[in-house]
């Protein structure tokens, strides 16, 4: 391909990973304003199709792949910047929280009921994701050139919150994985 063929094809310039906005419904208000902007770092996660092999099914002897299913790659990964308050990191861990009675075993303020876990009703602590990938169109205006929404996720695991007398000047970062049935990869 010459250098002019590939000169015009990125006329519209190179896209960049760092704009984004994560959009979770669920958590609702200032939590998901907050997202919005703290959110470090994510990706659209792998998708493959898995099959099985047809011995001779149209030719003798000739073996091919037949797909069978749609493989989504799993989890889908946040990474967060917290504010002082914890903000965002308080509402994930509700909707966590909401996922198994009891995950959250005699929080402050409660009478102890047992330490029994049960998993709770699944269609009440599913909620779809929406990632949105923006670009600028070189005006300073933005525009998305694609979106994934994550149908039926919820909160997996909340990682780690790292305490480091040694990390001064340093931002609390938490990461939160999703399950999730599909994505939607929307043009």
């Amino acid at each position: 391909m010459s250098y002019s063929k590939i000169q015009s094809l990125l006329s519209t310039g190179i896209s960049r990973p760092t704009m984004y906005r994560v959009i979770v419904p669920r958590i609702g208000g200032a939590a998901d304003q907050q997202l919005s902007l703290l959110c470090k770092n994510t990706a659209v996660p792998d998708i493959s199709i898995n099959t099985i092999a047809a011995n001779g099914h149209e030719a003798q002897g000739v073996v091919r792949e037949v797909p069978t299913n749609v493989i989504y790659g799993k989890p889908f990964r946040i990474t967060v910047i917290s504010d002082r308050e914890y903000t965002v990191y308080k509402r994930m861990r509700d909707w966590f929280d909401s996922t198994v009675s009891n995950a959250n075993p005699f929080p402050q303020g409660t009478v102890a009921t047992g330490s029994a876990q049960r998993a709770n009703f699944y269609d009440s602590i599913t909620s779809d994701i929406q990632l949105i990938k923006l670009e600028n169109n070189g005006g300073g205006e933005m525009y998305s050139p694609f979106s994934v929404v994550f149908n039926r996720a919820y909160p997996v695991r909340m990682g780690e919150l790292v305490l480091d007398s040694a990390a001064r000047d340093q931002l609390m970062e938490f990461t939160v994985d999703f399950y999730y049935e599909t994505y939607s990869f929307v043009e």
